[in-house]
């Protein structure tokens, strides 16, 4: 999950402009592909709906928590940030409170953090270690400019000062979850 991390770092300059405002929908295909002996994937469908991307200021209260009070600090700031978007899975809608677009030359990369986890991929194992301290989701899309793209999420995660970024993206699964993207019109 070390890719999610450089889109959540505290950045020493601003954030180049978003290359989209507006609402934006995304239809993602998720799979989850077992460890070790386990056989076949499971796959669904998401829709990430997002109503704009979290302002400068607000992030910054949310990377300044995680810097100076640790992933306690950094959960109570997302949680107190406003809505920005919403990740539904399976009829469940889970709210996203960080939205950060990093454009490229490429395309642009989408970082969402929701503000509860989504799923526990793998708790139900016999000696599975324990869900506590897991309290968000993680998504990073990367899009080209056509709005199609990949990404990972970890469904269950927290979020830790550390590593070459900053930030480091501790997830309950072994492996992040595969996610194909396409962009479609906003709602």
């Amino acid at each position: 999950m070390v890719l999610m991390a450089a889109t959540l770092a505290v950045p020493q300059a601003p954030a180049p402009a978003p290359a989209a405002s507006g609402p934006q929908a995304f239809d993602v295909v998720a799979t989850l592909t077992p460890t070790g002996a386990a056989k076949g994937s499971i796959t669904a469908t998401l829709v990430v709906e997002l109503l704009r991307f979290t302002s400068e200021p607000q992030r910054k209260v949310m990377t300044d928590a995680l810097k100076y009070s640790g992933y306690p600090g950094f959960l109570n700031a997302l949680r107190a940030a406003p809505q920005v978007g919403t990740l539904d899975v399976a009829g469940q809608t889970f709210i996203i409170r960080w939205a950060r677009e990093v454009p490229s030359d490429t395309g642009r990369t989408i970082s969402i953090v929701t503000d509860h986890p989504v799923f526990f991929a793998g708790s139900n194992r016999p000696g599975a270690k324990s869900t506590a301290g897991y309290e968000v989701a993680v998504i990073q899309l990367v899009l080209d400019k056509a709005g199609h793209g990949t990404g990972t999420m970890a469904a269950a995660a927290r979020v830790k000062p550390g590593g070459e970024t900053g930030v480091r993206i501790d997830s309950y699964a072994e492996n992040p979850v595969a996610l194909a993207v396409t962009q479609r019109a906003a709602k």
